[in-house]
């Protein structure tokens, strides 16, 4: 599945649910299957700037392929960031970069989140991208 097809099925599935409530619920349960996240990967570096919450976001090149490991203190923001971790993992960072489509517009992100969170929701994107041209960088710079 192509980045533009993941962002359509959860747009999809936001789209269902007749009330911010039901999405809120939606990205808890994203939360709650997320998978343990590594002890050795809460860092610095890979916190994202900006969040009301402690959120990481890690980023591993494996075979030509952006895979995030992600997590937060936060269970709601937890699930805002897998889902983000989720539309961008396994694909090339070009691909990543190309995609220009606006997440929190499309999945309605912004009325879900008070300023302070869509503020984080749009620092976590930020670093996505930051971190895809960080890739593409060191990629044509080895080649």
């Amino acid at each position: 599945m192509n980045i533009n097809e993941k962002i359509d099925k959860y747009k999809s599935i936001l789209n269902k649910f007749e009330d911010n409530n039901q999405r809120y619920d939606f990205l808890l349960a994203l939360a709650k299957k997320a998978n343990p996240f590594p002890e050795e990967f809460r860092l610095e570096e890979f916190k994202v700037r900006g969040c009301m919450s402690q959120v990481w976001l890690v980023p591993k090149l494996e075979e030509g392929l952006v895979n995030y490991h992600c997590d937060s203190d936060a269970m709601f923001v937890k699930g805002t960031i897998r889902l983000i971790s989720d539309i961008y993992s396994g694909h090339t960072a070009q691909e990543i970069l190309d995609n220009d489509r606006n997440l929190m517009e499309e999945l309605n992100l912004g009325s879900m989140l008070s300023m302070s969170r869509r503020n984080g929701a749009y620092n976590m994107l930020l670093m996505v991208k930051e971190q895809a041209k960080l890739f593409t960088q060191s990629l044509s710079s080895d080649g």
